[in-house]
């Protein structure tokens, strides 16, 4: 190959990447407020919540993105049709929830950390679990995959909690949380989640 070639081919694939990483980043959810079209990118979420809960942020927008379609498929949802139940009590799944759906502001977001589904975290009850439901009763439930957070999330969540991390732990968590955050976010739904419908 001469070095002319290998020029075009580099820019070429550099191309191809830079065109995958805006389709991957440039992702938007679209829904209906009132009769106002939004559309909202995962950037906007982070604009709202910041970084503190990232890793729910990414898992939390592709929640959105597997319960829509599988109860709106094609169709564009309107906030007013839309209440959901989580199984995680935390802040970051309620603002990504809420930017979107503005479900808790609307009286429809409910927390129940008992809930019996993605029970994972082995030092107290929260389930990675969330139903959504359409105002005709139709309903979905999305289950984050039990081989997604490694054990010593769990275990960094509870030294949150106790605030007993040492610097070095502090830092780890934080890029981990960034880490997972984006996996979650590029990676395919169908690696990272279930999705059953309830009715």
């Amino acid at each position: 190959m001469t070095y002319r070639n290998f020029i075009v081919l580099f820019k070429v694939l550099e191309r191809n990447h830079l065109s995958l990483t805006r389709r991957i980043f440039l992702r938007t959810i679209k829904i209906y407020d009132r009769n106002d079209l939004i559309e909202i990118s995962f950037d906007d979420i982070k604009k709202y919540h910041g970084y503190g809960a990232y890793m729910a942020l990414g898992v939390g927008f592709r929640v959105i993105e597997a319960a829509f379609n599988a109860l709106y498929g094609e169709e564009i949802p309107n906030r007013e049709d839309i209440s959901i139940l989580s199984g995680h009590g935390g802040p970051g799944f309620r603002d990504v929830f809420e930017f979107v759906t503005r479900a808790k502001t609307r009286g429809t977001y409910i927390v129940d950390v008992n809930y019996p589904k993605a029970q994972y975290d082995p030092y107290r009850p929260t389930g990675y679990a969330y139903v959504f439901t359409k105002s005709n009763g139709e309903s979905v439930e999305v289950l984050l995959k039990e081989d997604f957070l490694p054990p010593i999330f769990y275990d960094y969540l509870k030294k949150g909690r106790e605030d007993s991390f040492t610097p070095e732990e502090y830092e780890h968590n934080e890029r981990l949380k960034q880490e997972l955050g984006n996996r979650a976010y590029e990676m395919p739904i169908e690696d990272l989640l279930i999705v059953n419908r309830l009715k």
